[in-house]
């Protein structure tokens, strides 16, 4: 499974422009206290998606044309970007899945949204540089594909970790599903796994911090503050 790090090291990154993708893993890491800048600490329930990119648009005799791309290996590039888990219509997440699908939410999605139902997914995705010294990129933009998403076989193994699923492990209530998150997050990168551990839900499921409330991510809802068929 291709993962990506946050830390340094020799790595290969795709260049700035357009990309066709494919979600393949989401993963929850939880609620903490987290100050953004400057700001109060406040109870934040964060999570991240990631991507496959199978094809980068191109322009060849002054055509723009989609050719395929992939790693020296052979492996497919994997991006990621990280959302507070809020359908709020100011959070990114409400606004990149808006964009991905073409259209906004009812009412009723509203109410309980399932975030798995974008795993294997297909978007457009734009990337843009980071803005520092490296030559880096990261998602600027999530977008509905030509001919509208559609869910395909990702190439590599697609993978949903629900924190609330994981903690069941530590609660006396062990069961297949449980020991599948586990399993998840033996695979993820140290410093994922360090904020999951971290998390309100897991030291409350550990016995070292009270209950948080959150839900964890089988479903959103809007925070206080369709024509066509789409897989989500």
């Amino acid at each position: 499974m291709v993962t990506v790090s946050q830390g340094g090291g020799d790595y290969e990154n795709l260049p700035v422009g357009r990309y066709k993708a494919q979600c393949y893993k989401i993963i929850d890491t939880g609620t903490r206290s987290e100050s953004f800048q400057g700001q109060p600490e406040k109870k934040r329930h964060k999570l991240f998606l990631y991507w496959e990119i199978t094809q980068q648009l191109q322009v060849e005799n002054g055509n723009e044309v989609w050719a395929d791309v992939q790693m020296s290996d052979g492996r497919p590039f994997s991006v990621s970007k990280p959302y507070t888990a809020s359908l709020n219509e100011n959070a990114t997440l409400f606004k990149d899945l808006k964009s991905w699908r073409g259209r906004s939410f009812t009412d009723e999605e509203l109410k309980g949204f399932e975030l798995g139902k974008v795993l294997r997914v297909t978007c457009e995705l734009e990337l843009i540089g980071r803005g520092d010294e490296t030559d880096r990129t990261k998602i600027e933009g999530i977008y509905k594909p030509d001919g509208g998403p559609k869910v395909v076989e990702t190439i590599n193994e697609a993978a949903e970790f629900d924190i609330e699923l994981y903690c069941q492990e530590f609660k006396n209530n062990s069961s297949a599903e449980s020991k599948k998150m586990c399993d998840i997050w033996e695979d993820l990168p140290e410093w994922m796994k360090e904020e999951i551990e971290n998390s309100f839900e897991v030291r409350a499921a550990k016995g070292s911090s009270p209950a948080s409330k959150d839900n964890g991510m089988s479903d959103f809802t809007k925070d206080e503050d369709p024509d066509e068929d789409i897989p989500f």
